[in-house]
């Protein structure tokens, strides 16, 4: 599966489910105030989309998505925020999402996502890419 042409197909019949493409001035920035740089990917998602829902919940961005919260799509917010709340992983991580339960999806600077579990206290694997969390996403459960 082609997930760009997935996700392509899924917001245009759906367009609430995604924000707008940010520039790369954006994006930059974004990365200076975070002290990070993210995963191609991950750029290409926020040029092409700028956040939105996939699958079963969010995908953090620089732009927020019509039938996103007012208060979970901003990735540098809510990074700052999990770093200041000291999540194990978050402070090397950008987060990219938060699953059912409030954890944060991080994705550290080799471009491998990561899952802070809070309920079990372990930090967990959950893909190699950034794009193989959409991928996982838009597979479903």
């Amino acid at each position: 599966m082609n997930v760009w042409d997935a996700l392509d197909g899924e917001f245009a019949r759906f367009p609430e489910l995604a924000a707008c493409g940010v520039p790369e001035s954006t994006i930059n920035a974004a990365e200076i105030r975070l002290g990070c740089k993210f995963a191609e990917s991950y750029r290409r998602f926020l040029r092409q989309y700028g956040a939105g829902l996939v699958g079963d919940g969010p995908i953090l961005g620089l732009a927020r998505a019509e039938a996103m919260g007012e208060d979970l799509w901003s990735v540098v917010e809510t990074t700052e925020r999990f770093r200041r709340d000291n999540w194990p992983g978050a402070d090397v991580w950008y987060i990219v999402s938060v699953d059912g339960s409030g954890n944060p999806v991080g994705v550290d600077a080799q471009g491998s996502v990561w899952l802070s579990d809070h309920d079990v206290g372990e930090v967990v694997a959950i893909a190699s890419s950034f794009e193989e969390l959409l991928r996982l996403k838009c597979a479903g459960p």
